[in-house]
């Protein structure tokens, strides 16, 4: 019995080391109040938003393939002044951003995203996929508090951040859950 449990474990390692992957496992990502879903400088210069006063985005420690589905859950608060209301990953359900301008007279991300995702609202998580070097693969979407979404081709990361056009005086943070399911 014990030879055939260490055999077994030995052709699960043998397979992993042909290329044959096991599903990867559900992670969490924090996303700080302050993080931009994309960086502009450099990586993304034709796609500028707000004031570019935030943090990198937080990007989630996945092995993305093409065609894999990701189920995403999203909890926690952020504010969007100090001392402000507290917004859940939704945000300000009263603020809708879409493609309109920003108090810092830039626009929100969400102006590159599909209009079908209209209304965006204020502070609500939104993620991008990326290659390996940031740049934007396909438009941005919001999460909110949950979404299922599948990897477009060429994607090698998947980015996370706030619609917001000024950062630096946001709060809070975001817990998002990521449950990826083989690619169909």
């Amino acid at each position: 019995m014990r030879i055939a449990t260490i055999l077994t474990v030995c052709a699960g390692i043998a397979l992993a080391g042909a290329g044959h992957s096991a599903l990867a496992e559900t992670v969490t990502v924090k996303v700080p109040g302050t993080a931009m879903p994309w960086i502009i400088k450099k990586k993304n210069p034709d796609l500028p938003y707000g004031k570019a006063d935030g943090t990198v985005p937080a990007v989630a420690p996945l092995k993305l393939t093409a065609g894999m589905s990701l189920q995403m859950t999203a909890t926690g608060s952020t504010t969007t002044v100090a001392g402000g209301g507290s917004f859940d990953p939704g945000g300000q359900a009263e603020f809708i951003c879409d493609d309109h301008l920003g108090g810092s007279g830039m626009p929100f991300p969400s102006i590159y995203m599909s209009h079908g995702f209209y209304p965006v609202h204020l502070n609500e998580l939104v993620a991008i996929f990326t290659d390996g070097k940031g740049r934007m693969v396909k438009s941005p979407f919001p999460v909110g508090t949950g979404l299922t979404i599948t990897v477009p081709e060429g994607a090698e990361a998947i980015q996370f951040g706030l619609n917001d056009d000024i950062y630096a005086d946001n709060s809070g943070e975001i817990d998002v859950t990521i449950t990826p399911a083989a690619a169909q």
